[in-house]
């Protein structure tokens, strides 16, 4: 009667630990699709399908949003809620080439790869800082603002963060 449990135990830990080998074979590099409200990871990415956009807001000494949002080639894209945000947690969506093109066309207006890489000042620590990046036809660019940012890229980086924020974000899983 005693080796009916342990027997039963030792199944039980054995399909266990064939799920989580399952889950820890996925390739790094796998491609998350969207299916209904939940992503889930998918088939390898293209070598092709690399990060064309990256938008961060950092924290304050105060509720300051922080999230991370980041775009592939292909239009997949991550956010990553980590503090004070309205979406906490990881969530993904796609973005159309269409609405990728009027974002590098918009930078391309304010000449978003010829402005400094840094507006900065070390005695002003207490406000939150924009991290821009952008990766274009062979030009990548990273801007950090935090004080003293030119109005165009101000005013680019709000646009940005409006329709980046207005994508119909779900729920990510990386299973």
């Amino acid at each position: 009667m005693k080796v009916f449990p342990v027997v039963a135990l030792m199944f039980f830990l054995a399909a266990a630990c064939k799920t989580t080998n399952d889950a820890a074979a996925l390739p790094e590099n796998s491609s998350p699709t969207v299916t209904g409200a939940l992503v889930e990871a998918g088939e390898p990415n293209n070598p092709a399908d690399s990060l064309i956009i990256a938008f961060e807001k950092t924290a304050c000494f105060g509720r300051c949003p922080v999230y991370k949002i980041k775009v592939y080639a292909s239009g997949f894209a991550v956010y990553e809620g980590l503090n004070f945000s309205e979406k906490m947690g990881l969530y993904a969506t796609r973005f159309s080439q269409e609405k990728i093109d009027r974002i590098f066309e918009s930078a391309e207006k304010i000449e978003f790869f010829k402005l400094a890489s840094e507006y900065e000042n070390p005695q002003v620590t207490d406000l939150p800082s924009t991290i821009t990046m952008l990766n274009n036809d062979g030009k990548k660019h990273r801007i950090k603002a935090r004080i003293g940012t030119p109005e165009k890229l101000q005013i680019f980086q709000e646009n940005l963060s409006v329709t980046l924020n207005e994508m119909p974000w779900q729920p990510y899983s990386q299973r």
